[in-house]
């Protein structure tokens, strides 16, 4: 392990720990046994569901932007490889990483290692522009409670910027390169640009992966995180759910801490709370979610040692 990776590893490290030391004295600790003890074993199986067809529609996004970089493989080998990356990411934070396995995984078979690792960088950036177009649409539709809280409405002011910003790059940066005094930086836009409008060109397959990413969005995240609300019930309008569902899955994806671990928890607390949630009832849903997750990804060890040894082989 490198020092640099080292040292990043214990930023994040640290980052949990403060978050985690925040929600520990947050939450009313016997509420959340309380809470815990009304989910049903039918209730975590209709979450396991849920988050498994998740996770199936995003193998099939993937799928369909790796053969746009001619990676045609079967629809198994891309869930297998979604499914192991999440063992990595659970249980190899920070040392091996998800995503590099996936590129390995996919890329090897006709060593088409940059092609798939192009894949897995739009595959995660178009879920990103799917999460924050819903979190827009949803914000509109709870307009009005939206502008009451102004963390709330420059949250989203923010995701509109951002939105704006990529498409103003991509339409104006098309044809020629970003320059800035900032060497590293120009070479990560331009690099992402150039593979945008690769994807794009006339099939517009870019923005098809990214209205794929709708019904993830939906089962897997705001559909799977429901069903635990039901299950130990909390009380919260269906607009007051969507319209910060999505800002929470956005501001988890910051790599500030160890596998989101921390920020997710303090999220799902400070977000449902904008809306009269008690701490304990939303810190239960965050843990058994993280908690049925990572049960699940275990699940797919014998997937990640058996390329682990025919890599070994080879």
């Amino acid at each position: 392990m490198t020092r640099k990776k080292l040292i990043k590893f214990f930023v994040k490290a640290l980052g949990s720990v403060l978050f985690l030391w925040w929600i520990i004295f947050k939450v009313n600790w016997l509420e959340v046994w309380e809470y815990l003890q009304k989910i049903s074993f039918i209730q975590l199986a209709l979450f396991v569901v849920a988050y498994i067809l998740g996770m199936i529609f995003s193998a099939y996004k993937w799928k369909k932007l790796a053969k746009h970089k001619n990676i045609v493989l079967p629809f198994s080998e891309f869930f297998k490889s979604y499914y192991a990356a999440t063992f990595i990411n659970n249980f190899m934070p920070s040392f091996v990483g998800g995503d590099t396995f996936k590129v390995y995984k996919i890329g090897a078979q006709d060593h088409k290692y940059k092609e798939a690792a192009s894949s897995v960088i739009m595959d995660r950036l178009t879920g990103l522009w799917g999460a924050m177009i819903l979190a827009l649409i949803f914000a509109l539709l709870n307009l009005t409670d939206i502008i009451e809280n102004e963390i709330l409405f420059f949250i989203n002011i923010t995701i509109l910027g951002g939105l704006i910003f990529w498409f103003l790059l991509l339409a104006f940066f098309r044809k020629k390169e970003v320059k800035t005094p900032f060497t590293k930086i120009n070479k990560i836009l331009n690099t992402i640009i150039k593979e945008v409008n690769r994807y794009n060109g006339d099939s517009n397959d870019l923005w098809k992966a990214v209205l794929l990413s709708f019904p993830f969005n939906f089962v897997g995240l705001a559909g799977a995180n429901y069903i635990l609300f039901w299950a130990m019930g909390i009380q919260i309008g269906a607009f007051d759910y969507l319209s910060v569902i999505f800002l929470i899955s956005i501001v988890s994806s910051v790599p500030i801490t160890i596998n989101n671990i921390g920020i997710k928890e303090w999220a799902y607390i400070t977000f449902f709370g904008f809306f009269g949630a008690n701490p304990a009832a939303v810190i239960s849903v965050a843990i058994v979610s993280r908690t049925v997750q990572m049960l699940l990804s275990f699940f797919a060890l014998p997937i990640y040692l058996s390329e682990k040894k025919r890599r070994s082989i080879k």
